[in-house]
């Protein structure tokens, strides 16, 4: 659990995600960026192939598709459903502030620009340091955006011990 204390000062505790959730999740968005970067490579390499484009051109179009994808689509997602990716909606994860409010297109831009050296060119090992060094799990994008990954839904325990306490 990590205190936040909002703009009104106000102290919250709200539970941190810690890093196989983040993995799992990091995982599902990864895999729709690569589906995402074959799809449009492939539109290309048709374009290419038709002659439509020099190969000046389709090395600009190449790289222009290839920075939309990585930085361009997680910034773009994170911001309008405020702070949750595909693979953090499906784990139940969320990214705030560090005071506790909805990330901004500046976080989530400053997050996406911070995973092409964290994960993309280290194949996420130095995400991996740094989020088990932090206190709260964050890894350097988080860290340099001031905000931090929460869990929105925690698992319910089950059984009888979980039964409402009846009255005598």
């Amino acid at each position: 659990m990590a205190e936040v204390i909002t703009g009104e000062a106000v102290v919250i505790d709200v539970p941190c995600a810690r890093f196989p959730s983040r993995a799992v999740a990091l995982a599902i968005d990864l895999a729709v960026q690569l589906v995402l970067l074959l799809l449009l490579s492939g539109v290309v390499a048709a374009a290419a192939a038709g002659g439509a484009l020099n190969p000046a051109a389709v090395a600009a179009v190449a790289l222009t598709v290839f920075v939309l994808v990585v930085v361009g689509y997680p910034a773009t997602i994170e911001t309008l459903s405020r702070g949750r990716s595909l693979g953090k909606l499906a784990l139940g994860l969320r990214v705030v502030s560090d005071d506790g409010g909805p990330e901004r297109f500046r976080q989530a831009l400053m997050r996406a620009l911070l995973a092409v050296l964290e994960i993309w060119l280290t194949f996420g090992f130095l995400a991996l340091v740094t989020s088990l060094v932090s206190a709260n799990g964050k890894r350097l994008g988080d860290i340099w955006a001031g905000t931090f990954v929460i869990t929105e839904r925690m698992p319910q325990p089950r059984g009888p011990a979980n039964a409402l306490p009846t009255m005598p």
